[in-house]
């Protein structure tokens, strides 16, 4: 098109702009190099341009969005429309409009939030956008019962350079226009869109909008194609939204509900079972909770594709909860809504969409959260069980495909003699001798004397007839063996966290490698106790064995002794420091993603798995940054604490630090550093700490068990270097007088006789409840304490939950404290335990 296709716009601009009476002239602090650089820079794609426009709706609030495209030549050659984007978000008044035409200042960039949602732009400069598709940038909005008009010809800043103190100032005259006016600026709409001009105008009109007209096109614009715009968009839909995208009155859909889908399941109904195993009443269009007014309906869905990825993420997401009051999602944020991290795989492919117009009486005053209650309680149960259902439908559709080998041959085609026979040989001499066979092989130590044989003669028959009766694979945990061969199930379990396992399945396009490679693992371990080489050995050749498999895979469990040395030597080399901090809160309890290297953001996320209490979910997620220098202190300009801030918020962290072995001015009250960190007790809270402060609360750890929530202690009061050396003298005076170490060795035994009763498992309450001694500890100081131990001697010979409190102890509780103190004194040069067994 040529400049004579604006002539609709810009003969109303002219007719509008020249009554001036209530016109203000709005500066544009803009020169021609920047728009060019940006917008002809950021926007090779006319599509791209528009979208971005859309995001500006979506950022103001907007529930819809309508784009109206010029009719093209073949439609109308005496066509002279404009393309349009309206949205019915916020609008925006004088100050808005000053703040559109600041360029690189926006508030998006502050974290402003709009109607409840974050920003997605950033820089404010997406404004810009429309100059690569047209000469000029129209705005009709209304706002607070007013109409706003202003328009923008980029030509009269053509050729001006920045900061050019002869250039002549750029300035948009902005209207205040009557609504009959505004009715002739967008006439054009009336007739090409009448759901937009519904919007604007109609019986049911909201109450802010915003109309952005492009028009007097340039050259790109030819290359606009309304079919790929759709195409863009609705790939940036998520699957369930709050957010609608019209394109010539015609409503865009994701792309993401042409998924497969594996599984649906109706909220109440007949065919409920969820609601029907909780006993929740059914309706026949949905189901009844008592304590909530109405019914609850709804649909949940599992898709075979992960829908939490791709460019919809944008938007909002698309899987997870969708609580919806009135039509309304209240929990955006919030894709658990309060419950617990769920199953990755399957969580990744689930939304469960549910109206529950019942909560609104149970709204918090911010309307974006819920009161917690007994009801409340109820409904989560519900959507656990919902997604569980899912959960399982997903497990049984994909096992097949994701073992991806003949099973039948495995499970019932091998011969017995292959399988069977030394699996059976080895059970025999752990049964007869009262131990487990070897590192992979796992037997019940729960029965008696008089059992043991019988127990044993079942196992014979059936491990001769299938020897493996399943193979799964699941999250064991990082620090936990390979596999394990369940002789109670026969199961096969291969642990997919285990680096090595992790590696093999991230370079396989299906599970059969692994399940292979695990089937021989437990056959070597058979074979070597059906030779006769004590379990001792055996054991001790497959932990180095798993060792060896850990660093040929890049990654090994933190191991007492490496991660303080560790921290004592990484302060040179950045990644070796991020890693070994990484490393010394796992020892710590905490669970550890690494980030860093050159993607941006923080350098790692801590994450602590406390569960829910009486009254809220208490984990808690902490940011940090590792800083390296080769002078003998970090400067402060090299103490980023605002960009750190940022990725906190980002990640949606409670706290943060900066850890390096030395500050500049870290004793100085007044110095740089330690005012900044002053600074930002009310408002930015961010703790400066040294590598020796943390290798010192690792040995802490190691001697007296240091909680999770003390850890929480410790970011949310000690901010200065100095503050958190004394926090450290304060924990340890505590633990060491006020609260002498726990009794380990008397929590060890009250555990081991838990073991006796074979129809639960041994747990750190129970034996806290055993002992008048121990019940003067809290349980999760107990846990803490075991933990410790775990960490020391490893998941071989003892692991603790530590949500349950559950303990699997795979040795006796003399040989674990003897192993600790062995490890104590020799690798890491610490006091060994000291605990009497008395019932003192």
């Amino acid at each position: 098109m040529t400049t004579d296709a604006a002539a609709t716009v810009d003969g109303l601009v002219q007719k509008v702009s020249g009554d001036s009476s209530s016109a203000e002239e709005i500066p544009v602090e803009i020169s021609f190099e920047i728009i060019r650089l940006f917008s002809e820079g950021l926007y090779q794609s006319p599509h791209k341009a528009i979208e971005e426009l859309v995001s500006n709706g979506f950022d103001a609030g907007a529930l819809q969005v309508h784009i109206v495209t010029p009719r093209s030549a073949a439609d109308d050659p005496l066509a002279v429309d404009s393309l349009w984007v309206i949205d019915d978000g916020c609008g925006m008044d004088a100050e808005g409009f000053a703040r559109l035409w600041r360029v690189a200042e926006s508030t998006k960039a502050q974290g402003e939030i709009v109607r409840g949602r974050p920003p997605i732009g950033q820089f404010g400069i997406g404004k810009l956008a429309a100059y690569v598709l047209a000469r000029r940038l129209t705005h009709v909005s209304k706002r607070d019962g007013k109409y706003y008009y202003a328009s923008m010809d980029f030509r009269r800043v053509e050729g001006r350079r920045q900061n050019d103190p002869n250039a002549e100032s750029v300035a948009v005259d902005l209207h205040v226009v009557e609504e009959s006016k505004a009715r002739d600026l967008l006439a054009e709409l009336e007739l090409r869109s009448p759901t937009a001009w519904e919007l604007l105008f109609g019986d049911k009109a909201a109450n802010s909008w915003t109309a952005a007209a492009l028009s007097d096109f340039k050259k790109l614009y030819e290359k606009f194609k309304p079919g790929v715009l759709g195409w863009v968009l609705r790939t940036g839909l998520p699957l369930n939204s709050d957010f609608r995208i019209f394109l010539n009155g015609e409503e865009l859909k994701s792309a993401k509900e042409n998924a497969t889908l594996l599984h649906a399941a109706p909220v109440g109904g007949p065919e409920d079972k969820v609601a029907e195993k909780l006993g929740l009443a059914v309706t026949a269009t949905g189901l009844k909770i008592p304590g909530l007014s109405g019914e609850v309906t709804g649909r949940a869905t599992l898709y075979e594709k992960p829908l939490k990825a791709g460019k919809s993420m944008q938007y909002g997401r698309s899987n997870g909860f969708f609580i919806r009051v009135r039509g309304r999602v209240i929990n955006l944020e919030d894709e658990l809504f309060g419950l617990e991290a769920l199953n990755h795989a399957a969580w990744s492919r689930f939304a469960l969409d549910v109206e529950v117009d019942g909560l609104r009486e149970h709204l918090l005053s911010s309307r974006e959260g819920v009161r917690d209650s007994p009801v409340l309680d109820v409904f989560r149960d519900y959507l656990r069980a919902k997604f569980n259902e899912a959960r399982n439908a997903f497990n049984a559709e994909n096992k097949t495909k994701l073992i991806g080998m003949d099973l039948e041959q495995l499970l019932y085609g091998a011969s017995p003699s292959v399988l069977g026979d030394p699996l059976m040989s080895a059970v025999r001499q752990a049964i007869s001798q009262k131990q487990q066979p070897s590192h992979y092989i796992s037997t019940p130590n729960h029965y008696p004397d008089e059992q043991r044989a019988t127990w044993f003669e079942e196992f014979a028959l059936s491990v001769m007839r299938q020897p493996i009766l399943d193979v799964q694979v699941k999250d064991m945990g990082p620090y936990d063996r390979l596999a394990e061969y369940d002789t109670e199930t026969r199961v096969l379990h291969i642990n997919s966290e285990h680096p090595f396992v992790a590696k093999m399945l991230a370079h396989s396009k299906n599970q059969t490698p692994v399940t292979l490679f695990a089937t021989s693992e437990i056959l070597t371990d058979a074979f070597l106790r059906e030779g006769g080489i004590p379990p001792e050995v055996t054991a001790e050749v497959f932990s180095l064995r798993d060792r060896a498999m850990r660093q040929i895979a890049g990654d090994y469990g933190p191991d007492a002794a490496e991660v303080l040395r560790h921290l004592s030597i990484a302060d040179q080399d950045k990644d070796a420091l991020e890693k070994a901090v990484g490393q010394a809160f796992i020892v710590l309890g905490f669970e550890y993603e690494r980030r860093g290297g050159n993607r941006g953001g923080a350098d790692g996320i801590l994450d602590a798995r406390l569960g829910r209490s009486e009254i809220k979910l208490e984990d808690f997620r902490i940011v940090y940054d590792a800083k390296t220098t080769a002078g003998s202190s970090i400067s402060v300009d090299k103490v980023h604490f605002d960009a750190l801030w940022d990725f906190k918020t980002v990640e949606s962290a409670q706290y943060g630090f900066i850890i390096g072995k030395k500050f500049a001015g870290q004793d100085d009250d007044d110095s740089a550093v330690n005012r900044r960190a002053s600074q930002g007790r009310e408002d930015r809270p961010m703790t400066v700490m040294l590598t020796e402060h943390l290798r010192r609360l690792v040995e802490i750890h190691y001697q007296f068990g240091v909680t999770l929530t003390q850890v929480r202690d410790l970011f949310a009061q000690a901010l200065t270097v100095k503050e958190v050396g004394a926090w450290l003298d304060a924990l340890e005076r505590e633990l060491s007088e006020s609260q002498p170490p726990v009794p380990l060795k008397k929590l060890l035994k009250r555990l081991e006789e838990c073991k006796e009763d074979i129809l639960s498992q041994p747990n750190v309450r129970a034996a806290r409840m055993m002992d008048a001694r121990l019940k003067k500890y809290e349980p999760e100081r107990l846990v803490a304490a075991l933990q410790a131990v775990q960490t020391i001697v490893g998941t071989r010979w003892i692991e603790v939950n530590k949500t349950s409190g559950d303990v699997r102890m795979s040795h006796t509780a003399e040989s674990i404290i003897t192993e600790v103190d062995r490890r104590l004194q020799d690798d890491l040069g610490l006091p060994a335990v000291v605990d009497e067994i008395s019932e003192s």
